[in-house]
């Protein structure tokens, strides 16, 4: 064992007459095994809530998007399935029609603006049916099997002057949305959508699916080769990045909130090591008599200083990621089915953040322990031994 290493531990050991040294030491120790301990619960609780958040998004969104790179109408939509189909990973794709209009019932007496496009609907004898969210059907009161009627915000020429194109729906399916999900408030056949949208052939864009959704960057940059220019391709990541931008932000500032705790138990190290420094000057003075240098000095109170960020940030470690593992194993933390789409809080503990946890706190200790340190390395000995008692 090192001379600077033997010191730095004897003096953490407690004594009678040093017994607060100990103690003061004991609690720097707490303090970050606190912080670090709450900073790791309070990633995992975010990245548990993130990744399902990021699991919804690859489920209901597009995986790539390939719209014109001017104008509103792919020129050669064949182009744009043939370079689809060669992508590796390729599952399905098609056209996506989509447009603006209003949503009434059937004596018109309410309306609202919503968004369609071209679903999984299948053109019925009378009208068509449509898949409509949950929040619509509250709106309109309707229930599966209802009709109602959605007015296009095209217009189309009559005797009387323009008219607005509107088709007669019947409720198919009722489904629930949200902010994740990107979809529109009714979906329709695609018959019925290009009688809304008057997009007779073709397409505004074309929507596809991978068998492995992380791969939708080196599947769009296979595309643009093969497309060209003249189009844009979008994956998943960019079609929702106002959202994920929000998650990257949101982890960064609770990481930078809860980290003050660890720098808060930094300062208690500051006191602790200057408090040493004062109460050992007989021991440095005779260090440095029996030829230790200012830089062996200096060492022994980094040492001091790092033993107390290991022993603090391992412990905090220890607590947080198991405590993290726990509540997501046990579902410690429930959720009201009816009200979340998840039935308790999730947790998920990611090695990377982990990592930078400890190594910041190890930081924070080690910065923590250098300005004591310096002052004990510029203390002459025989001042040391002059000036303790």
């Amino acid at each position: 064992m090192r001379f600077e290493t033997f010191v730095a531990l004897r003096y953490l050991t407690t004594s009678r007459r040093r017994a607060h040294v100990a103690l003061i030491a004991l609690i720097s120790i707490v303090g970050i095994a606190v912080g670090v301990m709450a900073l790791i619960v309070s990633l995992a609780l975010l990245s548990g809530f993130q990744d399902r958040i990021r699991t919804q998004m690859m489920e209901k969104s597009a995986h790539l998007r390939i719209s014109p790179a001017r104008g509103d109408r792919l020129a050669d939509p064949g182009k744009v399935a043939r370079a689809l189909t060669g992508i590796p990973g390729f599952v399905s794709a098609g056209p996506a029609i989509e447009g603006r209009g209003w949503a009434t019932d059937l004596e018109g007496t309410s309306g609202f603006f919503i968004r369609y496009r071209n679903g999984g609907a299948k053109p019925a004898a009378e009208g068509s049916d449509a898949r409509i969210t949950s929040s619509l059907a509250a709106r309109l009161r309707l229930n599966s099997g209802d009709m109602f009627r959605v007015i296009s915000s095209r217009t189309r020429l009559s005797p009387i002057g323009p008219i607005p194109v509107a088709v007669l729906l019947r409720v198919s399916e009722v489904f629930g949305s949200s902010g994740l999900s990107r979809s529109a408030d009714v979906e329709v056949s695609d018959d019925t959508a290009r009688v809304l949208s008057g997009i007779a052939e073709g397409a505004g864009a074309w929507e596809a699916r991978l068998a492995d959704p992380r791969k939708a960057d080196a599947a769009a940059q296979a595309a643009r080769a093969t497309l060209g220019p003249g189009y844009v391709v979008e994956t998943w990541r960019e079609l929702n990045a106002p959202l994920a931008f929000a998650l990257r932000l949101e982890k960064v500032v609770i990481f930078a909130t809860i980290a003050l705790i660890i720098v808060v138990a930094a300062l208690n190290i500051v006191s602790n090591i200057a408090l040493t420094v004062i109460e050992k000057k007989r021991d440095l003075g005779v260090f440095t008599s029996m030829g230790a240098t200012p830089t062996s000095l200096q060492r022994v109170y980094l040492t001091l200083g790092a033993v107390i960020g290991v022993v603090g940030t391992s412990i905090g470690v220890v607590l947080g990621v198991g405590l993290s593992l726990t509540a997501d194993r046990f579902q410690i933390v429930p959720l009201p089915s009816d009200v979340y789409v998840m039935t308790h809080v999730p947790f998920a503990v990611h090695g990377a953040e982990v990592a930078a946890v400890a190594v910041f706190a190890l930081a924070t200790a080690m910065l923590a322990s250098v300005l004591p340190a310096r002052a004990a390395a510029r203390l002459a000995p025989g001042e040391a031994i002059r000036l303790s008692r």
